[in-house]
């Protein structure tokens, strides 16, 4: 059976970081959202992997890969951001998982309860809300950088195998 896994997606071979500095960002959002909010992490030193639904995300979440920073759009399309984020918190092996809302162009209804939102994912669990109705960049690896554990998940899971198989 072939699964709608989402795969990730290497940072621009110039910005690229040694492997321990190299940090992995899932992105939740439209496609036309993904596209910035990848090119920006990417030309940051980030591998990022891009979903467009709760079902992709969790079909990568779910594999045996993992995410340090998850950057979800807080107006989804079809689906719910509160109810990501609670799946998410209620999961074991997620529920530590770093979690951004980011509110992009979020028109008019969105603008006005924008922290109704905020409130609601902090209650929820969300670490950070941030409200772009102008996408700047700079501003998102910003963000992005406070939530960063100090060591990327991958190269911390490394770290711990090679113990093990020194004991």
């Amino acid at each position: 059976m072939m699964t709608n896994e989402p795969k990730v997606e290497p940072a621009t071979p110039e910005a690229k970081l040694p492997a321990k500095d190299t940090f992995r960002i899932l992105i939740m959002d439209t496609v036309e959202h993904t596209d910035k909010l990848k090119a920006a992490c990417k030309d940051a030193g980030h591998d990022v992997v891009a979903a467009q639904s709760i079902k992709e995300a969790f079909a990568f979440l779910d594999g045996k890969d993992h995410a340090d920073v998850i950057v979800c759009a807080a107006y989804l399309e079809d689906e719910s951001m509160f109810e990501f984020l609670k799946r998410l918190r209620a999961d074991p092996t997620h529920k530590n998982s770093m979690f951004m809302t980011l509110a992009l162009a979020p028109g008019p209804v969105g603008a006005m309860v924008n922290d109704t939102t905020e409130k609601v994912g902090r209650v929820l669990g969300a670490d950070a809300f941030i409200s772009m109705p102008e996408f700047d960049a700079v501003q998102l690896i910003a963000e992005i950088q406070k939530l960063l554990p100090e060591v990327p998940m991958l190269e911390k899971a490394k770290k711990e195998d090679e113990k093990r198989g020194a004991l």
